[in-house]
């Protein structure tokens, strides 16, 4: 196997839904043709706000965080199959938000300019990114209209976004890592004790079990019906 066949390969740590999972062989390996593998480690800038540079990033492996410009207020989540930086090389403006490593990455990038021949040459990739841009519109539409959900309801339903996007298949995928309660609390817009009782409910309830920043999901389907009470 080539290096680039191996880094065009499908794992179960990449996102289900992900721009890189909808790829099909053909045009994850061209992608990687006309990449470079970076690593970052934990707390890394990978892209700053304001910053003019103009790439994007495939996240092949970790999980980044989005925060505004303001380099504080977080945003969004992002996991290994994303592609982040898109925006920026789309419409030509200056960096929009800040992504930071939450765990170590690696990441493929490709240059702006090669990133427009690439969708050029193949316009099914254009119709994927297209998809991808508009659901992250939906879920800022959603994360707006959810402002005001109390925090049990924001950590049962981050629990879920997890669940739902990752494969089934692969049972190790109900365990993640979440790092510090403040980090998370930090994430959701939340103190780190409304984390504290929130994840506390729901081991009493053993509906999830925690143990050195992850969280293992023991029963979905009560996660599930927690939004609905």
């Amino acid at each position: 196997m080539t290096a680039i066949s191996q880094l065009a390969i499908v794992t179960s740590g990449h996102r289900v839904g992900s721009f890189w999972r909808r790829l099909d062989d053909a045009e994850r390996e061209a992608l990687v043709s006309k990449a470079v593998l970076r690593r970052y480690e934990v707390g890394a800038t990978l892209i700053r706000a304001g910053d003019p540079d103009n790439w994007v990033a495939v996240l092949h492996s970790g999980r980044v965080r989005l925060l505004a410009a303001d380099g504080k207020t977080p945003i969004a989540p992002r996991f290994a199959g994303d592609i982040v930086g898109e925006q920026a090389v789309l419409d030509r403006e200056v960096r929009s938000a800040t992504v930071q490593a939450e765990t170590p990455v690696r990441a493929l990038i490709i240059d702006g300019s090669a990133f427009d021949r690439y969708l050029a040459q193949r316009p099914r990739v254009l119709r994927v990114l297209c998809a991808v841009v508009s659901e992250r519109l939906r879920e800022s539409d959603r994360n707006i209209v959810g402002q005001n959900d109390d925090a049990f309801t924001k950590i049962v339903e981050m629990l879920l976004r997890y669940v739902d996007d990752f494969d089934p298949a692969y049972s190790d995928r109900l365990r993640f890592a979440i790092g510090s309660q403040a980090a998370l609390g930090e994430s959701l817009g939340l103190s780190r004790e409304s984390v504290v009782r929130a994840l506390k409910t729901l081991r009493e309830d053993k509906v999830i079990t925690t143990d050195r920043g992850v969280i293992t999901i023991k029963d979905v389907d009560e996660l599930r019906a927690r939004t609905s009470r």
